[in-house]
């Protein structure tokens, strides 16, 4: 993926984190020169994702360290499996040893979970798309497991899209919303434009307007089903996509409304970590 300046700042801050004053216990009974050779293992089978982090969290405390992937981040990976080799030095090996496995497992468990849903979605439109609603600081990372797990990217940030939520419409007629959303069109010419939907009267009125994606916010089955037949009526270019209540129980019934896009943020704020390991030869 290519760390950003972000994320290599952000991974020392968590190095920083997890010994602010050094590790005490290898200062006394580890060992500075020892040279050490360690394997990265995996404990559960699942979607690996999280290789080049880890790499940084172990060359970032020693260049002399050697990190050798064994495997690429989007591959399905087996118990048991040897996921990369680490070679250097014994006490930096394990100064950097909980952060790059932290990184590891929480990442490889959003594409797991990512991979997982987007299975549910075989044979019909529908492409699944992560949030916003990720840890604070790890979004990039986040976002780039979910793309590894086949999952789709929505906005990554508040400056990368428009969507009008249903608090930006608050006060605002229906002429004055027509008007700033030409006016921004005029000005971003091939920037995307969403707007969120509660009811089928806003659907119905937001197809009427210059609008890309019409989300449908928590609203019902019956309603989806509607709001896509609305669509071919009115604006068959308009993209549709669902937000609320997705799950793996109802993620198959939810893809075969016909609907374009499927958000879903528990893929990121509760996948469970894949549980991976070091192991020190």
């Amino acid at each position: 993926m290519g760390l950003s300046q972000n994320t290599r700042n952000l991974i020392r801050a968590a190095l920083r984190e997890d010994a602010p004053r050094g590790d005490i216990t290898s200062r006394y009974f580890g060992s500075r020169k020892t040279p050490a050779r360690a394997k990265i293992i995996a404990k559960a089978s699942g979607v690996l994702c999280g290789l080049e982090a880890a790499q940084y969290c172990f060359t970032s405390v020693s260049r002399r360290t050697v990190f050798q992937a064994r495997q690429t981040d989007g591959a399905r990976i087996q118990k048991g499996e040897t996921l990369a080799t680490v070679q250097g030095r014994l006490n930096d090996l394990l100064l950097a040893e909980r952060t790059a496995l932290n990184l590891l497992q929480h990442l490889s468990g959003i594409a797991t979970e990512t991979r997982k849903m987007t299975g549910l979605l075989r044979g019909s439109r529908a492409r699944l798309l992560d949030t916003r609603k990720t840890t604070p600081g790890l979004r990039e990372l986040e976002k780039y497991a979910v793309a590894a797990g086949g999952g789709q990217n929505h906005r990554l940030n508040l400056s990368a899209m428009v969507l009008i939520k249903d608090n930006h419409l608050t006060g605002l007629s229906l002429p004055e919303l027509r008007k700033r959303i030409i006016y921004f069109k005029r000005r971003h010419k091939k920037a995307p434009l969403e707007i969120e939907a509660a009811s089928l009267s806003q659907v119905k009125n937001f197809l009427r307007l210059p609008v890309d994606i019409i989300l449908l916010d928590n609203m019902p089955l019956s309603g989806i089903r509607k709001a896509v037949k609305l669509r071919g009526q009115l604006n068959p270019a308009c993209r549709l996509e669902i937000s609320g209540g997705v799950n793996a129980r109802t993620l198959p019934t939810l893809a075969k409304t016909g609907v374009d896009y499927i958000s879903c943020g528990r893929i990121t704020h509760s996948a469970p970590a894949l549980d991976i390991s070091l192991l020190i030869q």
